[in-house]
C-alpha cells in the first residue's frame, strides 16, 4: 500500500480550533476481520458514526484545552502507529460535524472549519431530489410503542418460532410445486390495471411488516428505533424504518439477524399466502393472497435480498465479509484505480488492503451499478405496457439521476478536481479519448446486423398418414424410418364391429331386394320406395366395405416411412383421423422459420449478406441454404407445435388450441437446404434457428431502431 500524505494544504483552518466529542457520545467496539474499529452513537440525534482504531485514538484525545494542530503534533512526536494525515484529520472532522457528534469551544473558528457545512446541505438536499426513485421523509418515533410490545418481540424472536417459521415455509414450498405453473400464469396479469390497487394495498401492509420484523430484531437485543418514515420507492410511498442502532451491536450475528429480520417476517407471510390461495377456489381472496405472495416472495428476491441494492442484502453483505460502508469503499476503490492505474497519479492512498478485499470491492462496485440500471429499466420496461407517460416520467429520471449526473460530475472531476492537478492533462486526455471511443464504437463504427428467428426443418414433399377407420391395430408391416413405395401397406388393422355391421347390412339389401321382386308381382305401386331403399343400403354397404379396405393403411406417396412410435400401436385401438406419422422424400429439405412483422421487411428491405441455420444438438455447425422465400401474408399458426411456449419454444401462443395459433401475427420465411452435412441428420420436425445476416450498421443505430420498433408495437408510437 502506498504512503499516505501526512500534510494538507488547508490544515491552517483548523489547526487552531478546540473540539471534542459530545459528552453525550457512546462508543462501542466491533471487529471487522480481526480489525477493531469503535462506532460512536448520539443517543438525542440518532446518528452513527464508525471510526477506524488509529483514527479513533486521535479522535478520543480531542478536548477543549488543547487545539487540533497541538494534538496532531504531540500523537505525531510520540509515533503513534498508523497516525492520520492531516488530511485525513480534516475529513473526519467535518463528517463528525456534520453528524452533531462535536462539541466546539471557538464559533468564529469553527465557522471557518466548517464553511463548507452548507454546501454539504444542499449537497445532501440535491442528492435526495436525484435519488426520488427512493426518497425518504420521517413521520414519528415508535421507539415508546416498541417498548410496550417487548413481550410480544420476545415471543416472536425465539426458538419455537423458529420451528414454526420452518415447518410453515416447508409446507408452502410443497404447494408452490404442486401449482407452479398456475403461480407462473397468474404473474402476467399482475401489473393490470384492475389489480394495481390491491397490489398497492398489500405492498404497503406488507413493507409495514417487514419493517416492524427490523425493529422487533433492534429492540430484542437492546437496540434503540427512533425513525419511523416514508419512502417513495419508485415514486410509490411505502413505510420504512432506521435500524442503524444495530451498527453498535458488538456480535456479528445480531447484526446480521437484523438485516434478515424484515425478510424473514415476509417469507413467513408469503407462506401463509401461498397456502390460502393454493386452497381456495376462486374470488378476490385468491387474488388477494396471490398478490400478497407474489410481493412478500418476489419484490423480496428483486430488492431487500439483492446486496447489490443498499437494502437489507446489502447490510448483511457487509456483515459477513466485514467490510462496513462496502459500497462507498467501492466506489473509493475504483477511483483509486482509475486514479492510480489509469491517471498515473502517485501520491493516492489504496482502499483495499488485500487482492481479495481488492478483488471484492472492484467486482461489488461494478455489478452493482449494473444491476441497478438492468433493474429498473426491466421495472420501466414492464410499467410502460400499461402506463406509457409514467414510464417515461421515470426513464427520464433514471436517465439523469444514474447517467447525466454521475456523467457531469465525472467531468468536473477530471477537468477541475484538485486531486488531479499533477495529472490533469494526462487524465482529461485519456477521459476523453474513451469517451470519443465509446461514441465512436456506438455511432460511428459499422458492426455485423442481423437477426435470429426460430424454426424447423421440414421436407418439401411429405404426407401426414392418418387412420381413416377407426379399429385395433393387428400388425406392423414398415418399421420407422424404412424406404416405402406408394400403396405399400404400412399396418394392418382389424374392426370386428365393422364386420358384424356388413353382415347385417347384407342381410338387409337380400331382404330388400326379396321384397322388390317380391312386389314385381303383387303390388308395383311399392315398387319405388323398396327401389330407393335398396340404393341407401347399397351405399351404405359401399361405405361400411370402404371402411374395410382402409384397415389396411397404406403409403400415400413414395419416401420415408418417419413414426417413432410404430411399434407401441400394436394391439391399440385408434381413431379415424389419429395421426400415425410420415411419409416424406427424404431428397429435400427446408427449414421454415418464423419471422415477426418489425424484423420480415429487414430481410428484403436491406441487403441480405448471408443465411445461417443452426438446428439444436448442432449449435456449432452451420448449414448452408438457398431460395429464400417469404409468404408475403401474415398468420396465426405456427408450422411446428414445438416452436410456441406448450413445445418448449418462445414464440407467445393463444391460450385455447393446440399450441399452434400464435398470440401476435407471424410470417413464414422458408430456405431450401442444400448441401448434406451427414453429422447433422436433417429430420422432418427438427426446431433450430436460422441468423439472417444484414447490412452492418453502428451499435447505435441498431439500438435506435429497437427502440423505435418496440414503440411501433407496443404504443403505435
Amino acid at each position: 500500500m502506498l504512503e499516505r500524505k501526512v500534510f494538507h494544504e488547508s490544515w491552517y483552518r483548523i489547526a487552531e480550533c478546540s473540539l471534542a466529542l459530545r459528552p453525550s457520545v457512546r462508543v462501542t467496539r466491533q471487529y471487522y476481520r480481526g480489525v477493531l474499529w469503535f462506532v460512536l452513537y448520539e443517543p438525542f440525534t440518532n446518528q452513527y458514526f464508525r471510526l477506524s482504531q488509529a483514527t479513533y485514538a486521535f479522535v478520543s484525545r480531542l478536548n477543549l484545552n488543547i487545539t487540533v494542530g497541538e494534538l496532531w503534533q504531540k500523537m505525531l512526536a510520540q509515533n503513534q502507529k498508523d497516525m492520520p494525515g492531516q488530511g485525513e484529520v480534516i475529513e473526519i472532522l467535518t463528517q463528525l460535524y456534520g453528524a452533531n457528534l462535536l462539541f466546539y469551544g471557538d464559533a468564529d473558528d469553527a465557522s471557518q472549519l466548517f464553511e463548507r457545512r452548507s454546501k454539504q446541505e444542499k449537497k445532501k438536499v440535491q442528492a435526495t431530489l436525484l435519488n426520488i426513485f427512493f426518497l425518504r421523509i420521517p413521520v414519528f418515533d415508535p421507539e415508546a410503542l416498541l417498548c410496550k410490545i417487548k413481550p410480544l418481540i420476545d415471543m416472536l424472536i425465539s426458538k419455537f418460532m423458529l420451528i414454526v417459521w420452518l415447518i410453515t415455509i416447508g409446507v408452502a414450498i410443497k404447494f408452490g410445486l404442486e401449482n407452479i405453473e398456475a403461480i407462473t400464469d397468474q404473474a402476467q396479469g399482475i401489473l393490470a390495471p384492475d389489480n394495481l390497487f390491491m397490489l398497492y394495498i398489500s405492498m404497503v401492509f406488507i413493507k409495514l411488516l417487514h419493517e416492524f420484523g427490523h425493529a422487533s430484531v433492534v429492540k430484542k437485543y437492546g437496540g434503540e428505533v427512533h425513525t419511523l418514515g416514508i419512502m417513495f420507492m419508485l415514486l410509490a410511498p411505502l413505510p420504512y424504518v432506521d435500524a442503524t442502532a444495530s451498527w453498535s451491536f458488538r456480535q456479528k450475528r445480531h447484526r446480521v439477524l437484523v438485516g434478515a429480520g424484515g425478510m424473514i417476517f415476509e417469507f413467513f407471510l408469503a407462506a401463509i399466502a401461498l397456502i390460502i390461495w393454493a386452497n381456495l377456489g376462486g374470488g378476490p381472496g385468491k387474488a388477494l393472497a396471490y398478490n400478497v405472495f407474489f410481493i412478500a416472495s418476489v419484490s423480496t428476491l428483486l430488492f431487500n435480498a439483492n446486496p447489490l441494492m443498499r437494502f437489507d442484502g446489502y447490510y448483511i453483505l457487509s456483515d459477513l465479509t466485514d467490510t462496513p460502508n462496502l459500497q462507498k469503499q467501492a466506489v473509493n476503490h475504483i477511483k483509486y484505480v482509475v486514479e492510480h492505474y489509469v491517471f498515473g497519479r502517485q501520491n493516492t492512498e489504496a482502499v483495499a488492503h488485500t487482492n481479495r478485499e481488492a478483488f471484492l470491492l472492484f467486482f461489488y462496485g461494478v455489478a452493482s451499478f449494473i444491476y441497478r440500471i438492468i433493474l429498473f429499466t426491466g421495472i420501466i420496461i414492464g410499467i410502460s405496457r400499461h402506463f406509457l407517460i409514467l414510464s417515461v416520467i421515470m426513464a427520464l429520471m433514471l436517465f439523469v439521476s444514474m447517467i447525466l449526473v454521475p456523467l457531469g460530475k465525472f467531468v468536473k472531476y477530471v477537468s477541475r478536481g484538485p486531486e488531479l492537478a499533477l495529472v490533469r492533462s494526462r487524465a482529461m486526455a485519456i477521459s476523453f479519448s474513451i469517451i470519443g471511443g465509446i461514441l465512436t464504437l456506438f455511432f460511428m463504427l459499422p458492426v455485423s446486423d442481423g437477426f435470429t428467428a426460430p424454426g424447423v426443418v421440414e421436407a418439401k414433399k411429405y404426407e401426414n398418414v392418418v387412420v381413416l377407420s377407426s379399429g385395433t391395430v393387428k400388425q406392423v408391416l414398415k418399421q420407422n424410418g424404412e424406404l416405402v413405395e406408394r400403396g405399400d401397406t404400412l399396418l394392418l388393422m382389424q374392426n370386428t364391429e365393422l364386420l358384424h355391421l356388413l353382415e347385417q347390412k347384407s342381410a338387409e339389401i337380400l331382404e330388400t331386394e326379396f321384397r322388390y321382386a317380391r312386389a314385381l308381382h303383387h303390388s308395383p305401386e311399392n315398387m319405388l320406395p323398396i327401389k330407393r331403399r335398396l340404393k341407401v343400403l347399397r351405399q351404405e354397404r359401399e361405405e361400411l366395405q370402404r371402411d374395410q379396405r382402409n384397415l389396411a393403411i397404406c403409403a400415400p406417396i413414395a419416401g420415408v416411412w418417419n413414426s417413432h412410435d410404430i411399434e407401441d400401436f400394436v394391439h391399440k385401438n385408434l381413431h379415424k383421423g389419429d395421426s400415425l406419422g410420415l411419409v416424406l422424400n427424404p431428397d429435400s429439405f427446408d427449414f421454415v422459420a418464423v419471422v415477426s412483422q418489425e424484423e420480415v421487411a429487414r430481410i428484403f428491405a436491406d441487403s441480405l449478406h448471408g443465411v445461417q441455420v443452426r438446428l439444436k444438438g448442432n449449435a456449432f455447425t452451420q448449414l448452408y441454404t438457398t431460395k429464400l422465400q417469404a409468404i408475403p401474408v401474415a398468420g396465426h399458426n405456427l408450422p411446428s407445435e414445438a416452436l410456441g411456449f406448450s413445445g418448449g419454444g418462445n414464440i407467445a401462443t393463444q391460450w385455447s388450441g393446440y399450441g399452434m395459433a400464435t398470440a401476435e401475427p407471424i410470417y413464414q420465411v422458408r430456405a431450401a437446404l442444400t448441401e448434406h452435412n451427414p453429422q447433422v441428420p436433417r429430420l422432418h420436425g427438427r426446431s433450430g434457428k436460422v441468423r439472417f445476416a444484414l447490412h452492418s450498421n453502428p451499435l447505435g443505430l441498431q439500438l435506435v431502431r429497437k427502440i423505435r420498433q418496440a414503440l411501433q408495437k407496443h404504443y403505435r408510437v
